[in-house]
């Protein structure tokens, strides 16, 4: 019989099941657009109600929350199999749908629920609408961290430990009910917003919605196999670079921006940091791919979109990467590893932490240079205002970045070992591990077993940023 910490989180477990089965009877709507055949609704029938008799079923039987706090560890333990709970019955129903072999369902669920966007599909074209449908769904819902929202919901201020294992810092307002109930109507809004503007631009209503979801939650995938190149439209692309934008930026900023401070809002050093970066790899990629497109307007374009896909770590692409150099490789690369902002939805090492590493190099040198009697105060703009940042933070954010790198050297080495090029190897791996869904055409079907399980074991790491995975084992195996 487990302790008394076990049958808590095996409650919450529980509770999770019962909310993935709802959310898996969402795509059941798609009949708003086409003929619904039993085929392709069985499959998430089945799964989403069998996940809900069998979550209701722990929920009941073992005690639910009580009031007192969650400790971080069973935090991190819930957050960590919650996550693998969500990939195993969301690639169910590309399982019992034939759509896709168990290890490749599980690589799909897994791409969707952290908003990578890699596929397991060699093209997307005549897979029923209910299966592209649910991939966005999972990305939009995966991306706002459903688990967190959810259970917030349920044990309230307790759920801070939740809020935190799940890498999520900045609180919009003090309570952390607040903070998600207000963080999903701001990303409702934005969702309403984004299918009105590709509306305008000329896509279909499925399109739109299935686009606004995938470029909100910096997911990337499309219902289109040649992804927001089908369209070329420049009208397009700049309503996804727009939405791209909005979604991977911190949403801690957009509520400074619309309920206190206005623009000074926007003095931060994650905006600041973002615009560094793009100024500097926009040129970059343009050098990289020139010779293949020509010195002209639209190899900016191709560039300029390309390089803002991999920063906001969203993975829509207007042409393939297969044939691209080194240089523009390795640039897409970097932005990847940097990626966005910290409150959004954006994954990679996030650029708050690139400005405080960065920060304290500056700092330590200035050190060395004035005499030791001149205090020096280590602060960052934060939403228009100036904000200390300590030691502890500094040591954080070194730990986080330090495990990052080491990971990505690691999966990169996996693929070399396949035979996979360096540039190639680093963007696949990169594209995992940051959650974004750029990808040279190695991922696929066809990829080895090995590597699969390497990039679904870098989807997970990256989503839950290393700490909370590591914990997580580490209370599993103390016992």
């Amino acid at each position: 019989m487990p302790n008394q910490k076990y049958r808590r989180i095996l409650s919450y477990m529980g509770l999770l099941s019962l909310a993935i089965g709802v959310i898996l009877l969402t795509p059941l709507l798609v009949f708003l657009f086409t003929p619904l055949a039993w085929r392709d609704a069985g499959p998430f029938l089945s799964t989403g109600i069998g996940s809900i008799l069998a979550g209701w079923s722990l929920w009941r039987i073992l005690p639910g929350p009580d009031n007192d706090s969650l400790p971080s560890q069973e935090a991190a333990v819930i957050m960590s199999v919650g996550w693998l709970l969500a990939m195993v019955l969301g690639g169910l129903p590309f399982m019992l749908g034939g759509q896709l072999l168990w290890l490749d369902s599980l690589y799909e669920a897994m791409s969707g629920w952290t908003g990578t966007g890699l596929t397991m599909f060699a093209q997307v074209e005549g897979i029923p609408l209910i299966y592209l449908l649910w991939r966005s769904i999972m990305e939009y819902l995966g991306s706002a961290g459903f688990a967190v929202l959810m259970l917030s919901a349920v044990i309230g201020p307790q759920a801070i430990g939740l809020y935190q294992a799940e890498a999520r810092s900045d609180h919009l307002v003090p309570s952390i009910l607040d903070t998600t109930r207000l963080f999903m109507k701001m990303y409702g809004l934005y969702l309403l917003i984004g299918t009105g503007l590709y509306k305008l631009v000329g896509m279909s209503l499925f399109d739109s919605i299935n686009h606004a979801m995938a470029a909100l939650s910096a997911g990337g995938f499309s219902t289109h196999t040649q992804s927001i190149g089908y369209f070329d439209k420049v009208s397009v692309e700049l309503v996804t670079a727009l939405l791209m934008l909005l979604g991977s930026s911190n949403f801690a900023i957009h509520y400074a921006f619309y309920r206190k401070r206005g623009w000074r809002a926007l003095r931060d050093s994650e905006i600041s940091a973002l615009l560094i970066l793009l100024g500097l790899f926009i040129p970059l990629t343009y050098l990289g791919i020139r010779v293949l497109y020509g010195n002209s307007p639209h190899t900016l374009r191709i560039a300029a979109f390309q390089a803002i896909s991999a920063s906001t770590t969203t993975g829509f692409g207007t042409v393939g990467l297969s044939h691209w150099s080194d240089l523009s490789l390795f640039a897409l690369t970097l932005l990847m590893i940097a990626g966005g902002g910290t409150g959004g939805t954006a994954g990679g090492i996030k650029l708050s932490r690139l400005v405080a590493l960065w920060q304290a190099a500056v700092w330590t040198v200035r050190h060395r240079l004035y005499p030791e009697r001149v205090v020096l105060r280590h602060a960052v703009y934060r939403q228009g205002e100036l904000e200390s940042l300590s030691d502890k933070e500094l040591l954080d954010v070194a730990v986080i970045i330090f495990l990052y790198v080491l990971t990505f050297l690691a999966g990169t080495t996996i693929f070399m070992l396949h035979g996979v090029p360096l540039a190639q190897a680093g963007v696949e791996f990169a594209s995992a591990l940051s959650t974004v869904g750029l990808s040279v055409g190695i991922t696929g079907p066809q990829m080895a077993p090995t590597l699969k399980v390497t990039q679904i074991a870098g989807m997970w790491l990256g989503r839950l940023e290393f700490v909370a995975v590591i914990v997580a084992l580490s209370r599993l195996r103390r016992g």
